[in-house]
């Protein structure tokens, strides 16, 4: 590969500490200062400043790392502000890195940038959900415009056409399962931190606002949500798996199944049940769809069991939250009479939906009492299938989910180097605990979503052809 020129190292170091100063000067004079027009406009510049210092660092150094960094800080997502950052740091992060990997493979040929069928497909599934919030005159609301990037995907789209050059090399793998080793570190002892204590240990300090997002109650992490926290540790629990399966040092194999486990107690500690059923079922598919796993199926059962039982016997008031959450009624009429009210809404416009973004407002006349349950109403449809189906019509939402299911499947099935197998097989539990997680779960989060594009990037791997593979020596992951 032909990289781009390198700043020096001393050079990279000043402006990644510049950045950070100037990160931490304008938080400083946000809450120093209040909101007067001063603070504000050094806040903006500031705010600028730090980010092209980020820029700049991000150009310099592999892809790998800031697309990695990008994700994990993907979990403060929509939180910038809470943390007195005048900037989303994920974002940026995550777009260098798409720009840097776009610049690099362009230097490096000009063919690097073909792109396949399934890039035209994703593009056509884009510009269809583009159009439709255009028509339905709602693209000019951020919130729709963030859905479209993260709960449709539109940059997942992008990150799944970089993540295979990204990812070539062995070495930039292993950054980014180092990265979600770390996360799941960081959000797991969260998690224990928030329900077992010392809650002064829970960094940063928005995670037990009870003003700020949902489930204060519960584990709900940096995402201020039981739900997208629970997601995203089960991502980190797999990833960890592959981490004690393929490093070589022991002392990192034993910090690696160490965060496993916390990460899986931290899922129990959400008290969520989509949580609990996602995972658990993607665990136990995951084992008995590949052969050399099957014989651990029992063992896994077992394990799982017996760690609840545990945990149930020794983390204070975890059983008593776990059979009230069951119990809860609450959560099930609410997804009831949303789900009746978008059939109806189905039933009315099939083939072309009401536009995206439409369904908060458009809903509003298809609720009826049921003789069964209270009347309750949720602003956004806790099931992803269902709202692209109703937003987009039945030909956009089939279009958009033929084309995951290509897109996903088909890095799974796809013949690749034996080094991308564990990542495969870890594709197939991320997936299946994402697609049951998306029937009870709106899904508007970040992280998980680009985690799931970069993840099937990274398995579908590029064109690659076992005669002429470089390095005979690799071996299989198993």
């Amino acid at each position: 590969m032909t990289p781009l020129p390198s700043l020096p190292g001393r050079t990279v170091v000043w402006l990644a500490g510049a950045a950070a100063v100037l990160i931490v000067a304008a938080t400083v004079a946000s809450e120093a200062s209040g909101s007067t027009a001063e603070a504000d406009a050094f806040e903006q510049i500031a705010g600028a400043l730090a980010g092209l210092g980020a820029v700049i660092v991000a150009l310099s150094v592999r892809p790998a790392w800031p697309l990695s960094i990008g994700l994990a800080v993907g979990a403060f997502s929509g939180h910038w502000d809470d943390m007195g950052s005048p900037i989303a740091l994920d974002r940026l992060l995550i777009a260098s890195a798409i720009v840097s990997t776009l610049v690099r493979e362009r230097l490096r040929s000009p063919d690097a940038l073909r792109t396949r069928p399934i890039d035209w497909l994703l593009a056509l599934v884009a510009i269809y959900a583009v159009g439709s919030a255009l028509i339905a005159d709602t693209f000019q609301f951020e919130s729709v415009r963030f859905a479209l990037l993260d709960r449709l995907s539109v940059l997942g789209f992008v990150l799944f056409f970089v993540a295979p050059k990204v990812y070539r090399e062995a070495r930039a793998r292993q950054i980014l399962l180092g990265t979600l080793v770390a996360l799941g570190g960081y959000i797991g002892l969260t998690a224990v931190f928030e329900e077992i204590g010392p809650e002064a240990l829970v960094v940063p300090g928005y995670i037990t606002d009870p003003t700020v997002g949902i489930h204060h109650d519960r584990a709900r992490g940096p995402f201020a949500e039981a739900a997208a926290n629970g997601l995203v540790l089960y991502a980190c629990v797999v990833a960890s798996v592959m981490a004690a399966v393929t490093w070589r040092d022991p002392r990192w194999k034993k910090v690696a199944v160490f965060v496993a486990g916390l990460c899986a107690l931290g899922i129990l500690l959400t008290v969520t049940r989509a949580a609990w059923i996602a995972g658990g079922a993607a665990t136990l598919i995951t084992i008995l769809s590949i052969r050399e796993t099957r014989r651990f199926a029992i063992p896994a059962v077992a394990v799982v069991g017996a760690g609840v039982l545990l945990a149930f016997a020794v983390v204070p008031g975890l059983q008593g939250k776990a059979e009230e959450r069951a119990s809860e009624d609450r959560p099930v009429w609410d997804r009831r009479n949303a789900t009746s009210a978008a059939l109806r809404m189905l039933q009315e416009r099939p083939l072309l939906g009401y536009g995206w973004g439409r369904f908060p407002v458009e809903s509003r006349d298809f609720y009826r009492q049921s003789l069964d349950y209270p009347l309750t109403r949720q602003r956004d449809l806790h099931n992803v299938y269902l709202a692209n189906a109703v937003e987009l019509g039945l030909i956009g939402g089939l279009l958009w989910l033929v084309a995951v299911l290509v897109a996903v499947v088909g890095s799974i099935l796809r013949r690749g180097p034996p080094e991308l197998r564990l990542w495969k097989i870890g594709l197939i539990a991320w997936a299946i605990c994402y697609a049951i997680s998306a029937l009870s779960t709106p899904l508007g989060y970040a992280l998980p979503t680009a985690l799931l594009w970069v993840w099937a990037g990274v398995a579908r791997g590029e064109t690659w052809d076992p005669a002429s593979r470089a390095s005979p020596r690799a071996t299989p992951s198993r």
